[in-house]
């Protein structure tokens, strides 16, 4: 039997995202959910990404309309998305209604995944269970501790259980803390989907960039960086020198580093912003250390899994990772993991590395190998639609 899978979520290529003036969107979520559709199309099902396509309103009253497109095979719908307070999230809530009910014509087994349970996600989640349609949740963000009596908890809660009310074929999930989080059952835990990697950094350059990449923020861990960089300029020791720090994405940490770009002291830093996806891609593969910095006690510690851990050891980087979420099932012994927040023991890594370019490659295509096993296209795909379609049929599940 013929088999369709939608998606609704917020994901954007570079084109649509400049064309609407959005900066508030989440490169990693996009590439995640992007890749999730290639891998299940390339399993044999038709693929729809359904994007709300939509950021920030900011009152200019603006109107983008609806527009389609493929991507690597993949049909995409951008949702119109309308610069006008309320009228904004009010067509956003209301848009996907048709595109499903259009998609519903469809004769075979249709299953629909939710990117989050979100409250622009209900009208979408209520068409489809009128529809008969199966329904997924893909959790990738928990809740980092309970909500609150105010309005806004009190809507999180609600539209939490219309989703654990809603959601037949139950829940995609970003680790497996987030089983605790929810009640919807079955449950697989899918980490994200790996490409060809094109190019590959060379470890006898004189230089070793190290690269952190998305959200830079307090919460991240980007602060842990700026001190050890600072600690580092005043030590001024001689194999700083091999080390050049490469920053990409946006958040409240970046003016730190800006600061520090325009000093010229060893380590040097560049701060590149949001990249495209092709400028992203060429930076990746010309770095050698990716770091994930998320704090070990930090809220988002068990609520999520750093999706860039799978995208930079896949590119052939030693990933230094602070132990939290799935990152050592993933990985095992092929990453260098931190235990505190301490800058001194990020310099301590760091200084490993550069004194030890043969061990640290060594570990690097380990760690490459080990994410490409659990997370390779054609096991990710294979996985992904016995799930999402398969287990529909499966009376045990």
């Amino acid at each position: 039997m013929p088999r369709r899978l939608v998606i609704v979520c917020n994901a954007l290529d570079d084109e649509t995202r400049t064309e609407r003036g959005i900066n508030t969107d989440s490169p990693a979520a996009s590439r995640k959910v992007f890749m999730m559709a290639m891998a299940v199309r390339r399993a044999g099902a038709r693929v729809h990404v359904v994007s709300f396509a939509r950021g920030r309103q900011d009152g200019s009253g603006r109107l983008y309309r609806l527009t389609t497109g493929r991507r690597r095979g993949v049909s995409v719908v951008y949702l119109p998305f309308w610069n006008l307070p309320v009228l904004s999230e009010l067509l956003s809530l209301l848009a996907p209604i048709p595109v499903l009910c259009r998609l519903r014509r469809f004769q075979g087994e249709t299953t629909v995944v939710f990117y989050n349970s979100m409250a622009l996600h209900v009208a979408a989640l209520l068409s489809s269970a009128i529809l008969g349609l199966r329904t997924v949740l893909d959790l990738e963000d928990g809740e980092p501790q309970r909500s609150s009596l105010s309005a806004g908890g009190v809507a999180r809660r609600v539209v939490k259980l219309l989703f654990e009310a809603l959601c037949s074929g139950g829940a995609m999930l970003a680790n497996t803390a987030l089983a605790h989080q929810t009640r919807l059952r079955p449950n697989l835990c899918y980490y994200g989907t790996v490409q060809p990697v094109r190019r590959r950094a060379d470890w006898r350059e004189p230089r070793l960039r190290v690269l952190l990449g998305g959200t830079v923020s307090r919460d991240t861990g980007a602060m842990q960086l700026i001190e050890a960089v600072r600690l580092m300029r005043e030590d001024k020791s001689g194999w700083c020198a091999q080390l050049q720090f490469e920053i990409t994405g946006n958040g409240d940490c970046v003016p730190a580093f800006l600061a520090l770009a325009s000093d010229s002291q060893i380590p040097a830093v560049a701060v590149h912003g949001r990249l495209t996806d092709v400028e992203y891609d060429d930076l990746v593969g010309r770095s050698h250390v990716g770091l994930a910095l998320k704090p070990c006690l930090g809220k988002l510690a068990d609520t999520t899994f750093p999706s860039k851990v799978i995208e930079l050891a896949n590119a052939g980087l030693i990933i230094v990772t602070t132990d939290i979420s799935d990152v050592r099932k993933i990985l095992g012994v092929n990453a260098l993991y931190l235990k505190s927040a301490s800058p001194l023991e990020l310099i301590e890594r760091l200084q490993w590395i550069a004194n030890n370019t043969l061990s640290a490659q060594a570990i690097s295509q380990a760690g490459a190998s080990a994410v490409r096993a659990v997370c390779a296209p054609e096991f990710a795909g294979r996985e992904l639609s016995s799930f999402l379609f398969d287990a529909a049929n499966d009376p045990t599940s």
